[in-house]
């Protein structure tokens, strides 16, 4: 059993996810249209090709204990004087800002390689692009480091050449003094000073004139792509979902927030005039009642006490065995029949005769009772037959009697009054009835009986039922003062599904509930059937006549035809 308590509660995880479950189909067409997108996409780049060249860097000079380091040749393989040299191995004339763009160089860990990428529209002018640059990179780093080997040469030239003069110099002092004289010694040893120095610098010369520069080499040639490297599918793929999932999930929730439809019992407007008596799973098989033993029978069961008390309350004393109750949906759908079908079982158990009367023409509910009424409600009022003649008992349900609608006409209204005196007849030789309409939105049956109903239980059915339509519903029996006892919810077979497998209970298929032995309704057939409207009086007091088969050629002229009708016929309807 459940209250209004469930209304007010916090929602749970399960609701904030249960909307994602509900527009799953939106979050899946999102992605599929984002994936179908973003390779759409990806099909209107242009494809670019990249080939990669490796180049071994090796350090120039004389002194080799210095490390060559790698991100500043980065930077130099991207300069502008590298670019220009590759452009003339080109022989393009493409601007070196955009041809060095294209250009990209990685240093794998722990080595002395570059690797040097190129991008190109094409696989042979990647292949080109990238080979130029490396040698280009090459070529000027060989240049720079000649370059300096020769202001490094030329310097110790210059500076042999000054010592060699001062050494002549010295010289020419030595054979001018005498062979005893200081000075002569101090030119002696100066002279042989400069003779050291000189051997010295000519030592160093030799060997940098000697120096090959070796600035490296290329390790591998460039590498032919073997397919374009852009536009990268699976980039533009998993970009496209999650864009279609970004757009999917906040579309499925705008759409959640603007559907009204009742998918679990917290939806349900708040009214604390009118509680939430249960809330019932509803399998796939409506016809199924529920065995007594069951779950779902001994919630039925309490339900049947809390309306027995409801009516009694309604009339202002105790229960009475004799009140009729009025069961209608929010909305149209099955859970009228599923409900009216198990609570009459459930007051049938209680030792009670049971009679169901059922005022919508458009209901199922004498099939789902394996009945096949040849008369109903309409036929009687329209004095067709006997009351007792449009009663049949529900064979699967000990003790209960069906009255079906029989031929109303669904484009006028019922005449409360009539089935006022029908209840009181009913009610005289039955325990309880049971009255099925149409729900109000559909019709004013379920308004117009709940004046003379005990009480009124309302039926939400989730995924079907509406929050306006609970309103409206709630309003319209509100305006009569109708008894509303409450209102049941009924979840759908996805959300049964969802509780049979948490509870792992199943419910039973098939079930005749066992109550001790009733005095049995009356049951009556016709030898014939006619197809007929049940005569109505129109807002000028007259009589809307219709095709009977079974008349005559002179009656048949009458189709269409309004006829005037006295007082005694409005008394016959009544």
């Amino acid at each position: 059993m459940a209250t209004n308590a469930a209304s007010v509660q916090t929602a749970s995880i399960g609701d904030y996810v249960g909307w994602l479950a509900r527009r799953w189909w939106l979050v899946t067409l999102a992605v599929a249209v984002g994936a179908v997108g973003g390779l759409g996409f990806a099909a209107t780049q242009p494809k670019v090709y990249v080939s990669e060249t490796k180049v071994l860097v090796l350090q120039v000079g004389q002194d080799t204990s210095v490390k060559v380091n790698l991100d500043t040749e980065s930077q130099v393989v991207r300069s502008t004087t590298v670019g220009d040299a590759a452009a003339h191995l080109l022989n393009i004339t493409e601007p070196v800002d955009t041809l060095v763009e294209r250009v990209s160089v990685t240093v794998p860990a722990n080595t002395s390689v570059l690797s040097i990428a190129f991008e190109a529209p094409t696989v042979a002018e990647a292949q080109r692009g990238s080979q130029a640059f490396a040698q280009a990179y090459l070529d000027q780093r060989a240049a720079d480091a000649q370059k300096n080997l020769d202001v490094q040469a030329a310097a110790m030239r210059d500076e042999i050449s000054g010592l060699t003069k001062q050494l002549n110099d010295v010289a020419g002092q030595v054979a001018a003094l005498p062979n005893n004289s200081v000075d002569r010694q101090r030119a002696v040893q100066q002279q042989q000073i400069l003779t050291q120095q000189i051997n010295t610098l000519n030592n160093r010369l030799i060997p940098l004139l000697a120096t090959i520069v070796k600035p490296g080499s290329i390790l591998s040639a460039a590498t032919k792509p073997e397919g374009p490297a852009k536009p990268d599918l699976m980039l533009y793929l998993i970009s496209g979902v999650g864009i279609g999932l970004l757009l999917g999930l906040a579309g499925a929730l705008v759409l959640d927030r603007l559907d009204s439809r009742i998918y679990h019992s917290r939806q349900i407007p708040y009214r604390t005039d009118v509680p939430i008596l249960m809330e019932v799973p509803r399998g796939r098989d409506r016809s199924a009642v529920a065995d007594a033993a069951s779950a779902l029978g001994r919630e039925f069961s309490l339900l049947r006490n809390v309306l027995r008390v409801a009516a009694g309350v309604a009339r202002g004393g105790r229960p009475s065995a004799t009140d009729a109750l009025l069961i209608c949906g929010a909305a149209p759908g099955p859970a009228v029949e599923f409900v009216v079908s198990n609570l009459a079982a459930a007051f049938a158990r209680s030792g009670e005769r049971v009679v169901i009367v059922c005022t919508d023409s458009t209901s199922s509910l004498p099939q789902l009772l394996g009945v096949a009424p040849m008369q109903g409600l309409g036929d009687v009022i329209a004095g067709e037959v006997a009351l007792d003649s449009a009663l049949y008992a529900v064979p699967a349900i000990r003790g209960v009697s069906l009255l079906s609608p029989g031929r109303i006409d669904p484009r006028v209204e019922l005449p409360v009054a009539a089935v006022s005196d029908l209840l009181v007849q009913l009610q005289a030789q039955a325990d309880r009835v049971l009255l099925a309409t149409a729900p109000p939105s559909s019709a004013v049956d379920a308004q117009a009986l709940s004046e003379i109903a005990a009480a009124v239980l309302l039926v939400v059915e989730t995924r079907v039922a509406r929050a306006e339509d609970v309103e409206a519903s709630i309003e319209q029996v509100a305006r009569v003062q109708g008894p509303l006892a409450g209102m049941l919810v009924v979840r759908s077979p996805r959300a049964a599904r969802r509780s049979r497998k948490r509870k792992a209970q199943a419910l039973p298929v098939a079930a005749q509930p066992v109550v001790p032995a009733q005095v049995e309704l009356p049951r009556a057939g016709r030898e014939s059937d006619q197809t007929m409207v049940i005569p109505r009086l129109d807002g000028d007091g007259e009589r809307i006549e219709f095709w009977n088969p079974g008349a005559d050629k002179s009656d048949k002229k009458a189709v269409g035809k309004r006829a005037p009708v006295d007082d005694n016929t409005t008394a016959d309807l009544r």
